[in-house]
């Protein structure tokens, strides 16, 4: 959901939903009217108090994929800013219609609740489905927290997993930490020591004084995994990172590696240095190689994107069969002052690795520099998490995005030489801060959804076409 720094004061409502001169990139996007685009549907599935995360995968034992989205719950506002909820909720849908043929309804889902209010999970952020106790079901870790709470003097941050019992109608909750400074938003479960037994790594946050962009605490760190679904206290094994993280074996070396954008504090929130002398401590985006043994080293990906919210692989994105990433940063030009007046204008990211990974990466702007227009001044940015997927099923990959701060939802249709042409989605204006996006057929129809929820509605919605 969309994050915003300095003056944190301003932005804490935008940070909760999910600086450089610009080095020279093309630009291959464009904003015009997309040919043979098909006309899709909004179809609201849920209300949520506060949607924010949505992932989706098999969750139970049915074919179709379910969806499991988070909401943060009532905001409420004081004389010095929000007023955080105590507790939010984590919810499993199933597509309600029995039996599992193909072509099946997608617009009635049958609702579990996986975390209740009464659990106390403060901002639960971005489930992860795993297999954490080896029973064969899917269970949900829970990453939670709020990155203000220290400057309030609270620590409400966890990391809990929820067993699902009775093929997912009933789930029993395991902590991992409770009662932290931290807040954590995303988690990778396998085994990145390399003893056999999976691990879970997240990024700590701990964003301190919200008028303060130097305070920060943030830290890569290693929960071990010691076999029968428990795991060791954190570890922080590297600085730096951010919210949403990506698995992957970026060096080829069969030790997975973790991928990240990089949003607070001086990762990246130092923008007076010049993209060419920037390090992975100020880079936009970043990879963190497995040395083994539980040992990371990091390094650049992106130095000149400005804050970096999300980074997601996209295997064969143009048909030859690379694997390149797409990323968002989360800026606003309609703010004049330093350090929002030095960052690039929202944009969609290509990012592709060299010979050496270590090195920075090869960019490309696929957005056009209009295609994200933010609503609002600090504390509004845009654009928010994408994914990439087959929306128009004509074997290309298209982009889903979340606009966040331009208030709509969009996806970007790949043309035949590679470039990209942004449009919103229809009936999207005014979805806001939004979580997602998830791109998968829903129904086994052959044809792809795209899944949004939006916080400013407290909608969880399908777009279908």
């Amino acid at each position: 959901m969309g994050r915003k720094k300095s003056s944190k004061v301003a932005a804490v409502v935008a940070s909760l939903l999910l600086g450089c001169a610009v080095q020279s990139e093309p630009s291959l996007g464009a904003s015009s009217a997309l040919v043979g685009a098909p006309a899709f549907e909004r179809i609201d599935i849920a209300e949520i108090t506060g949607t924010a995360f949505v992932v989706a995968g098999n969750v139970v034992g049915n074919p179709r994929p379910e969806i499991v989205a988070s909401g943060f719950g009532t905001f409420g506002f004081g004389p010095f800013g929000p007023i955080i909820p105590a507790a939010g909720t984590v919810t499993l849908f199933q597509n309600a219609q029995p039996g599992n043929a193909p072509n099946g309804q997608i617009a009635n889902w049958d609702p579990t609740t996986i975390v209740a209010e009464s659990d106390g999970i403060t901002i639960p952020n971005r489930p992860t489905l795993a297999d954490v106790d080896g029973d064969g079901d899917v269970d949900v870790i829970v990453p939670a927290g709020y990155f203000f709470d220290s400057f309030g003097g609270q620590a409400r941050g966890s990391l809990t997993w929820w067993e699902s019992r009775g093929n997912g109608k009933r789930w029993i909750r395991h902590d991992l930490v409770t009662g932290s400074a931290f807040s954590y938003h995303s988690v990778l479960f396998a085994d990145f020591d390399g003893d056999g037994v999976a691990d879970v790594v997240s990024v700590a946050e701990d964003a301190g004084n919200p008028s303060s962009a130097n305070d920060d605490r943030v830290e890569l760190q290693l929960f071990r995994g010691l076999g029968g679904a428990t795991f060791a206290a954190p570890v922080k094994v590297a600085d730096g990172g951010g919210a949403l993280l990506e698995a992957y074996d970026v060096d080829g070396d069969g030790r997975l590696d973790v991928v990240s954008p990089q949003f607070f504090g001086p990762v990246a929130g130092q923008p007076f240095v010049p993209p060419f002398a920037r390090g992975a401590s100020v880079a936009s985006f970043v990879w963190f190689r497995n040395e083994g043994g539980g040992a990371f080293t990091r390094f650049a990906i992106g130095t000149a994107q400005g804050p970096g919210f999300s980074i997601v692989p996209a295997p064969n994105l143009l048909g030859d069969g690379v694997t390149r990433w797409i990323a968002t940063n989360h800026t606003n030009p309609n703010v004049a002052f330093p350090p929002f007046a030095l960052y690039p204008r929202p944009s969609v990211y290509e990012l592709t690795p060299g010979a050496d990974p270590t090195q920075p990466w090869a960019v490309r702007t696929l957005s056009a520099p209009n295609d994200f227009p933010v609503t609002g001044g600090v504390g509004q940015a845009s654009p928010g998490a994408a994914v990439a997927g087959d929306l128009d099923d004509d074997g290309r990959l298209d982009i889903a995005v979340s606009g966040d701060g331009s208030r709509a939802v969009y996806w970007m249709q790949q043309q035949p030489d590679g470039t990209f042409v942004t449009e919103a989605l229809p009936d999207s204006v005014g979805f806001g801060q939004s979580g997602g996006p998830v791109i998968l057929d829903l129904n086994r129809s052959g044809t792809n959804e795209v899944v949004f929820g939006s916080f400013d509605q407290n909608a969880l919605s399908i777009w279908s076409h």
